[in-house]
């Protein structure tokens, strides 16, 4: 397998210069098999390199690459490839799933390890010398480099003599630092750079440690819990603390006093969160009027084909309005609407997109919510599975009323389940204004990401499955 292809697709945000002429190339190509013939090449190579497949992933498989070959001549009619499809990686393709009913998964057979060893164990150290006498220089090179390595680890494991393995005592932090400063925490976890091979951080040990009463003295509500599905983790402290109209003028969500009423009322009466933006309630009066505002959360998964194994995390922020950023930084998740959805088994189905605006706790309340409003998934003429067929992705549209406000709720921070990426669809022509800063607010359409990352595009796969 090409390992070029396996990069994840960055979070970005996109500029105007160039994207009308692009996209509007693009949609004259809309119609014809063109973008059909690349998201399936696309998608052979994502699928190609899961870990384990069983029957039916190897005939989605086949067929990725079947239709890729079906579709691939809209390629040449669009003059975007002239020469010959006589091209030794893309026959090879065909070989890969008789290989994996021979051999087992293709990523085992990675030549990564092999590939990064060359590069720090020959590479570096050839460009640290002057270009003479390679072997002694990277000889030397490598000797020295092992003994400032073995220098700081005894120093490392001198200077944590005698502290606990899970240190969630200094993750969690103290409640009485966290009522003196409010500014949001730096990475508070200690990474250990000197390990040769470097595990990430279990949220779903933490949380459970402190669901054990581990760590009697942990604040309540605690940072860091978690979910049968989703572990999250807050900093200790805080980055904001306002009133509730204070937020709302600074975050610009004037239906927040209204949206958290009716958050309350539905946590009384135990009616499911979903996303609707209907106010039931007429009196607004709130039992608080003070909040403790976060601008961002992390959130870990467990793998898709290792449930026992937990994924990086990723960060979701929720930053207001400010000079570097005048339109807010706002993140899309991924939400349980759905109380019996099965996520990830079930993919989107039973689940619903949103952008999260605002992660708060009313002081003096063990209550963690958000903000957060909905878009809605366009529904797609002749596909059951409301994908697109020139894209294979989820086309999303930004919920509004009748005036055209947008429809958010509040709603509990434990119905997330994961981030997601979205990219602004910009239809025939972008937006003039377009910016890198405004290309999430002028936009109303927006493609779900499927190949942001392997794991979130093996569960967006299944269910079409």
């Amino acid at each position: 397998m090409d390992r070029r292809h396996t990069r994840r697709v960055p979070h970005c945000r996109y500029k105007s210069k160039g994207v009308t002429h692009h996209n509007c190339h693009i949609q004259e190509l809309w119609r014809s098999s063109f973008l059909t013939a690349i998201h399936s090449l696309m998608d052979f190579r994502y699928l190609a390199q899961a870990p384990m497949f069983m029957d039916d992933s190897l005939t989605e498989l086949a067929s990725a690459l079947q239709d890729f070959y079906d579709n691939k001549d809209a390629i040449m009619a669009a003059g975007a490839w002239k020469d010959s499809w006589e091209i030794p990686k893309l026959e090879l393709l065909q070989s890969i799933v008789p290989s994996i009913c021979l051999s087992g998964a293709v990523m085992q057979w990675s030549a990564d390890p092999t590939e990064h060893a060359h590069v720090q164990e020959i590479k570096v150290p050839a460009r640290a010398g002057n270009n003479r006498d390679y072997y002694n220089q990277i000889a030397r090179h490598l000797d020295r480099a092992e003994k400032c390595l073995r220098f700081d680890i005894a120093t490392y494991m001198e200077s944590k003599w005698g502290e606990e393995d899970l240190r969630v005592d200094e993750i969690e932090g103290n409640e009485t630092e966290q009522d003196k400063e409010h500014e949001p925490d730096e990475e508070e976890f200690p990474i250990d750079h000197l390990a040769a091979t470097r595990s990430p951080i279990n949220y779903f040990t933490i949380a459970d440690a402190l669901v054990r009463g581990c760590i009697p003295n942990a604040p309540r509500p605690y940072r860091t819990f978690s979910t049968t599905t989703t572990a999250f983790h807050l900093s200790t402290k805080p980055s904001l603390r306002l009133s509730v109209d204070e937020a709302a003028a600074m975050f610009n969500l004037p239906d927040l006093r209204t949206a958290i009423s009716e958050y309350l009322h539905r946590l009384e009466s135990r009616m499911p969160h979903h996303v609707s933006g209907v106010r039931s309630q007429q009196d607004h009066q709130l039992p608080f009027d003070r909040l403790q505002i976060w601008c961002k959360v992390r959130i870990q998964q467990m793998h898709y084909h290792s449930r026992q194994t937990p994924d990086t995390p990723q960060t979701l922020h929720a930053f207001h309005p400010s000079t570097v950023n005048p339109h807010g930084l706002y993140d899309a998740a991924i939400i349980n609407a759905d109380p019996d959805s099965d996520w990830p088994q079930r993919g989107l189905e039973g689940h619903s997109v949103v952008q999260l605006h605002m992660i708060f706790r009313p002081l003096h309340s063990e209550l963690l919510a958000a903000y957060v409003q909905r878009f809605d998934v366009v529904t797609q003429q002749g596909n059951t599975n409301n994908r697109n067929a020139g894209t294979g992705m989820y086309l999303v549209r930004r919920a509004v009323r009748s005036n055209g406000s947008r429809i958010g709720d509040v709603l509990q921070i434990t119905l997330i389940r994961s981030p997601a990426h979205l990219i602004p669809h910009f239809g025939k022509e972008a937006h003039l204004r377009l910016t890198s800063q405004t290309s999430y607010e002028l936009s109303s359409d927006f493609w779900l990401n499927k190949y942001w990352s392997k794991e979130f595009y093996y569960t967006l796969s299944s269910s079409s499955r």
